[in-house]
């Protein structure tokens, strides 16, 4: 009887463990945060230039995500959607700029992730300056 006993205590431990991680799962979003960086973060020389932006989306668990990239001028990237099936996803766009020469110009993009939550990263900020 004992033995019973024992391996229903086993049993309903192990079974309230896995209820509990699926439901902990379950309660928690399938994205973790949202990071950005600007490459190179400062420029300085021939126009026009380019900025890339890396951006990584980290994950609690595997989903589809959707998101696109918004600039401080106003203008945003296409949205684009992924099945993200490890513990993170990269990203990655660049903006081409051209200023007046000697004109010192800062902006930002921002990895902007709009389902399956709304969540922003960073703002990736750099500053140019066009030499010619």
């Amino acid at each position: 009887m004992e033995r019973c006993i024992l391996v229903r205590s086993i049993l309903g431990g192990v079974a309230a463990m896995l209820i509990g991680g699926a439901a902990a799962q379950a309660q928690m979003p399938p994205v973790n945060r949202v990071t950005a960086a600007a490459r190179p973060a400062h420029y300085d020389g021939r126009c026009p230039a380019s900025i890339e932006f890396v951006g990584t989306i980290f994950m609690n668990y595997q989903a589809t995500v959707s998101y696109r990239w918004e600039r401080s001028d106003g203008a945003s990237g296409p949205v684009e959607t992924v099945v993200v099936q490890g513990p993170r996803q990269g990203a990655v766009t660049r903006w081409q700029l051209r200023r007046p020469v000697g004109e010192v110009f800062q902006g930002v993009e921002t990895l902007h992730v709009l389902s399956p939550i709304d969540i922003y990263s960073n703002p990736a900020k750099f500053q140019m300056v066009c030499r010619t």
